[in-house]
């Protein structure tokens, strides 16, 4: 059976390589896939989820930051399969794809990956992503683009009942999230002369694979930046878990798997600055700036990358860590703009004409909002996002050791079997409700 579903995927990938070739490059015949491509592509968008998350930091510099890098990924892949000029030069760019891959080479990655997961059969945790594109039914798409993206692509008339269509497409993301993100596309932000739409909306519900007892849960202070300290709900438990302090990054880093071993989170806490220095710079965000700058360069992205691939060595540890519940939307417009990839956001300069046929005039986008949600609980975590783009150095703790995340920190849901960051996320303040629990 197994045989049969891996020819099945494989019957599945060749043929939409073959009918999508000659719509994403001059070359109707390409060659053999890169063997390297795989591994290249995986470490583009590795690189993306850290760059954008450097992009978001500086851009967001006081609040809580939750986003789903993958998610945000997914939907600029499909504006890049449509792209030309150039605004497919700044968004292969910006997506980090190297040079030397050709569009058939991510299709045939992308492909690939959309068989997965179909084929991968998980009980341990909820995981789901998705692909959706709207496209005005006004103008002619490619054929290829129909038979590649199939069921993910739909013609809609956007013209004669446009709020419908808002309805329809916030309906889908809801669905795909469980309820958690609902009404992303506001009021009035699809009209008669949107012609796009695209959208990709992820979810996890992972459960600890050491889950926190509720009974030892306790209010502390957490230390956010400057004075703005706060009592919140520390979950705590002592016990052996994959912990190192990482000199290169200036962290303590601690991953806390859930149950399955394949996803874990990884939290990033920078060393404890109690107080302002004597020129009145706030220490704790200056620690977490500089943790942020590390990853971003290649070797502390090597680093990074490593430790969430290969694990780290275990140790005992008494963990503690606040219990939140954040949901924030990304400034994506600002966020492309700093990634280089802006043109995409402005109707009279993006080029979206790969989705039609020769003559018609190009698709356009105006607007997007990305949307994150998470809970981490005692038992476990869930985090859902969504993506719509639419027209319009510390010293060694003693043993055990002791990892306090009572002031700012970095947080990755890292899947380890797809080497993908689903969830990137900075926890500088606890929202006023968590506050008052």
């Amino acid at each position: 059976m197994l045989l049969k579903m891996a020819m099945s995927a494989l019957s599945v990938l060749f043929l939409l390589s073959s009918v999508s070739a000659q719509c994403l490059t001059a070359n109707d015949s390409p060659g053999m896939m890169n063997p390297a491509s795989k591994k290249a592509l995986t470490d583009a968008r590795f690189a993306f989820a850290l760059d954008s998350l450097k992009k978001a930091a500086l851009i967001e510099t006081k609040d809580n930051i939750f986003y789903s890098p993958h998610s945000l990924h997914e939907a600029l892949v499909l504006a890049y399969f449509g792209s030309r000029g150039t605004t497919e030069q700044k968004l292969k760019k910006s997506l980090h794809i190297p040079n030397d891959l050709s569009k058939i080479d991510l299709q045939r990655f992308y492909a690939f990956e959309n068989v997965l997961k179909f084929t991968d059969n998980v009980t341990d945790y909820e995981y789901r992503s998705a692909n959706r594109l709207w496209i005005t039914d006004k103008k002619k798409l490619r054929e290829c683009m129909l038979d590649f993206f199939g069921e993910q692509l739909e013609k809609t008339d956007f013209q004669t009942n446009p709020e419908a269509v808002r309805q329809r497409i916030n309906n889908w993301v809801s669905n795909m999230t469980k309820g958690h993100i609902h009404d992303l596309i506001g009021p009035d932000s699809i009209d008669a002369n949107t012609d796009l739409v695209l959208a990709n909306a992820v979810y996890f519900k992972g459960l600890w694979k050491s889950r926190f007892d509720p009974a030892n849960s306790k209010r502390d202070l957490f230390y956010s930046s400057g004075s703005q300290n706060s009592m919140v709900t520390f979950m705590r438990q002592k016990g052996n878990f994959n912990h190192l302090i990482s000199e290169m990054l200036g962290a303590h880093i601690l991953e806390l798997p859930y149950k399955g071993d394949k996803i874990s989170m990884y939290i990033l806490l920078p060393p404890f600055a109690s107080a302002r220095s004597a020129g009145g710079v706030d220490q704790d965000s200056d620690q977490l700036r500089r943790l942020i700058e590390r990853i971003s360069t290649d070797e502390g992205s090597t680093e990074l990358r490593e430790i969430l691939d290969f694990g780290v060595p275990p140790r005992e540890v008494d963990v503690f860590l606040p219990k939140f519940t954040m949901e924030r939307d990304l400034p994506l417009a600002a966020l492309l703009s700093a990634m280089g990839a802006g043109e995409l956001m402005t109707p009279s300069a993006a080029d979206l004409r790969g989705f039609l046929q020769d003559g018609e005039r190009s698709l356009h986008l105006g607007d997007g909002i990305h949307r994150a949600r998470i809970e981490v609980t005692e038992e476990g975590t869930t985090a859902a996002g969504a993506t719509a783009l639419f027209s319009f150095r510390s010293g060694r703790p003693l043993q055990p050791a002791e990892f306090k995340a009572n002031h700012p920190f970095v947080f990755f849901i890292y899947d380890r079997s797809m080497h993908t960051v689903l969830f990137s996320g900075i926890y500088r303040v606890p929202d006023s409700q968590q506050s008052n629990v």
